[in-house]
């Protein structure tokens, strides 16, 4: 499972690279604006081609999610918070993947499998957010505890630290910084890390 999650403001031309994302083997686009008004979030929308929109989650508006049949909803660890469990129900029976933040492992111990994915930073120090350093070492290994959902790690991933990850037994990854920090390069960048990622994509 490879996740990317949008640049955090406006990137020109920024839906274009959604497409050869996806073309290039990604599962799902996290679609992620802090601080955007869903109207803003809209446009973003109608600028995409729906051939994408069955692969994009997007961040704390189920009604977009609705209206524009994307694959899901991520909720941060703030919003999640503000979401009460017949919402969730409401949600899982329209058949949407639901996604959440966490900052610690011991946070799965209490993870419910209402969260079909849950996003656990930083894995590695960050790329986008310096400063923003890792909280685990080279030796954490990932033990879900009874989770059922996928687990995908978040924060500093890139060619030097997706085999790292997959050797903590994470399901998947997710890459903002490694993609976004030179929107030129973002293609080739996800090529590169994609097949350490899922070498079996080499064979293809």
């Amino acid at each position: 499972m490879i996740q990317i999650i949008t640049h955090s403001t406006f990137l020109p031309e920024e839906t274009i690279y959604w497409q050869q994302l996806l073309a290039e083997g990604a599962d799902s686009i996290l679609v992620r604006k802090p601080g955007w008004p869903e109207a803003d979030y809209e446009q973003l929308l109608l600028d995409a081609d729906p051939s994408c929109y069955h692969k994009l989650m997007i961040t704390g508006h189920p009604a977009l999610c609705e209206k524009y049949g994307l694959q899901g909803v991520h909720f941060s660890e703030a919003g999640r918070g503000l979401v009460n469990g017949d919402q969730i129900n409401g949600y899982r029976q329209k058949g949407w993947r639901l996604s959440t933040s966490i900052h610690a492992a011991e946070t799965l111990q209490i993870a419910s499998d209402n969260w079909d994915q849950l996003l656990l930073a930083p894995v590695f120090d960050s790329i986008s957010k310096p400063g923003h350093t890792s909280a685990f070492g080279e030796g954490f290994r990932l033990s879900k505890d009874g989770y059922n959902g996928q687990v995908l790690a978040l924060g500093g991933i890139d060619h030097t630290t997706a085999a790292k990850a997959r050797d903590m037994q994470f399901d998947g990854i997710a890459l903002l910084g490694a993609i976004w920090q030179e929107p030129a390069t973002a293609i080739s960048n996800f090529r590169r890390i994609r097949d350490i990622w899922r070498p079996d994509a080499l064979m293809s």
